[in-house]
């Protein structure tokens, strides 16, 4: 398969859900990112996969766009021999100058169809029986019930804490 050869100009990796972020790192991308992260802690329907541990990448094109990457981290002190790592992936798309709760909508539908789409299928995320949909409502980035239109929470905010 052919792979082209991308000039990164930065290249960042930090934690699922933060709170750090590496120096450099664009602010916005990496807040998207983390929003994304903490909500991927709850609410799946498929295999028992820990996340915890996660590692997000952000490279930047020189243009200012970005592929992001998130891949499976350590296995966590105490989990169970059942539990099985992420399937990793990546995608582009986000640009530095989209508004953070822009970019938190597009990374949520980004890694919702990454999940969906792969083997082992993760439904995620999920109330009762239904997808939740990323979406931007009032410039606010949330998840919906789409049949009832109805918002659930904000994207960062779906896990009790």
């Amino acid at each position: 398969m052919y792979m082209p050869d991308f000039d990164y100009v930065g290249v960042w990796g930090f934690p699922i859900m933060g709170p750090d972020a590496p120096d450099g790192a664009p602010t916005n991308v990496v807040e998207a990112c983390h929003a994304v992260g903490r909500d991927l802690q709850c609410r799946w329907h498929g295999p028992d996969t820990y996340m915890q541990n996660c590692v997000w990448t952000v490279s930047m094109l020189d243009d200012g766009q970005c592929h992001l990457a998130l891949d499976a981290g350590p296995r966590p002190k105490g989990k169970s021999a059942g539990t099985s790592p992420l399937r990793g992936f990546g995608f582009g798309g986000p640009h530095i100058e989209q508004p953070v709760q822009e970019l938190t909508a597009l990374i949520a539908g980004e890694v919702q169809d990454e999940l969906a789409g792969g083997f082992p299928y993760v439904h995620w995320p999920i109330e009762k029986d239904r997808f939740l949909m990323p979406s931007l409502r009032d410039g606010r980035a949330v998840w919906v019930v789409r049949s009832a239109d109805r918002i659930v929470s904000e994207i960062g905010e779906l896990c009790p804490r």
